[in-house]
């Protein structure tokens, strides 16, 4: 039977996972250009396309009739990826199409795939062409962590990384306690990413024990989201240590049981980290493509 794009993406995931690669980790690339987007529109990917697409030298791609009809080639051998966009549907009783939830007898998630190439797979292009975009390395990255935790207020108290649903209270060790400014404030928005799910804020399930799959699923959400804000500030977290391993085996045994988990883990990612940035997450547009199919 084939596998449906959730399914596919999920195998792909759980793959890095079991050989110990935490892909969310790193959303930043070497030569820092930013996160992936379109070469040809600029379009910057969103939610589970920024971690399928991480880990490229340049990341920038294209689509197939993008570069035919820019006027380049790809070169022979060169693999495409796949991105994902997709949207919840809603139905009414007659399967007829409605525009709200309030209106739905059933809601589908709908997924449509498209394949893109790194742009380094078009024949003419080498990086040395892209180290142009490298933005300068200047000391105000971290005033920019600061401006993220002054404008969300919270209560933080001493103690180790901990955000508690109970108190509404984040706990946190001091900056000196760090190796590096860069795992303080990445730890840092992992448990603020926590505290989006209070009831008060993007009411999440987050009274979960630990080890359980609520449990597990939070932890996607928040580790996702501090990527998002790291990569928005510019800082670079790539030695940052491995989750432990019952960490990684807890997100291994949640994606197995549940296939659209990722997208929807990267989708509540994305809404915490515009909750912390004060930006207003972009609908995706519904295409004709996805009326037909639906």
């Amino acid at each position: 039977m084939k596998k449906d794009k959730f399914e596919e993406m999920t195998a792909r995931i759980i793959a890095q996972l079991e050989k110990g690669i935490v892909p969310w980790r790193r959303t930043w690339n070497q030569i820092t250009m930013g996160a992936a987007r379109n070469h040809f529109s600029g379009h910057i990917y969103q939610g589970i396309n920024r971690f399928i697409l991480d880990g490229f030298e340049v990341p920038r791609f294209a689509t197939f009739n993008q570069v035919q009809t820019a006027g380049y080639r790809i070169r022979k051998g060169a693999k495409s990826l796949p991105i994902y966009f997709w949207k919840i549907l809603f139905f009414d009783a007659n399967g007829k199409r409605v525009e709200t939830r309030q209106e739905a007898e059933k809601i589908v998630p709908y997924v449509t795939e498209y394949r893109v190439f790194n742009v380094l797979d078009i024949e003419g292009f080498t990086a040395e062409m892209f180290r142009e975009d490298k933005p300068e390395a200047i000391p105000a990255r971290i005033d920019e962590c600061e401006a993220i935790l002054s404008s969300n207020p919270h209560e933080v108290s001493k103690g180790e990384p901990a955000y508690s649903p109970l108190m509404d209270r984040l706990f946190m060790p001091d900056i000196k306690d760090f190796h590096s400014p860069e795992k303080f404030y990445h730890t840092y928005f992992h448990e603020l990413s926590h505290w989006t799910g209070h009831k008060s804020r993007l009411n999440r399930d987050i009274k979960n024990s630990f080890g359980s799959e609520k449990y597990s699923r939070e932890e996607l959400v928040a580790e996702m989201s501090a990527c998002f804000l790291a990569a928005h500030c510019g800082i670079v977290v790539e030695d940052l240590v491995e989750n432990s391993a019952a960490y990684l085996r807890s997100w291994i045994n949640a994606l197995h049981g549940d296939a659209r988990l990722l997208m929807t883990a990267a989708s509540a990612a994305e809404k915490a980290a515009n909750f912390l940035l004060k930006t207003e997450a972009k609908e995706v547009e519904i295409t004709e493509e996805m009326r037909q199919a639906a």
